[in-house]
């Protein structure tokens, strides 16, 4: 399966993004470390966002850090990706890594204004969303 792995990371990487994105997916939680470690090393962010979507669609707990490492990213489409997922698992954890961005983003100031009306809009939309099963 590890050969699976990569011939489809490198599909993401090439654009071929679909048939990757499912398969990568299906590979399931075990695949959470390789995956972390390819978005660390990435420099493209369409490719990054492509795999924090992959990250959180995976939809298990574990999968929080990286999330929470993504809405620090500098590329809008990464850490929007990020915010998707946290709303998507709006568990407690997610909730409090959404609390934590929205207070050190308002610590930033004007500069950050795009930003923290995502963290906002999607700390509303958590608060509102049940627990997923996890």
């Amino acid at each position: 399966m590890d050969d699976d792995v990569e011939h489809y990371l490198r599909e993401l990487h090439s654009g071929d993004e679909d048939e990757a994105f499912h398969r990568l997916i299906e590979a399931g939680p075990r695949i959470l470390p390789r995956l972390e470690a390819e978005f660390d090393r990435e420099t493209d962010p369409a490719t990054r966002a492509a795999l924090i979507e992959v990250i959180w669609q995976l939809r298990v707990p574990e999968c929080l850090p990286v999330l929470g490492k993504a809405l620090r990213d500098a590329a809008p489409p990464v850490w929007k990706q990020a915010l998707d997922g946290l709303v998507t698992l709006a568990c407690p954890e997610a909730i409090a890594i959404l609390d934590e961005a929205l207070a050190a983003t308002e610590a930033r100031g004007p500069e950050a204004r795009e930003f923290l009306e995502w963290v906002a809009e999607a700390l509303e939309q958590a608060r509102v969303t049940p627990d997923t099963p996890g």
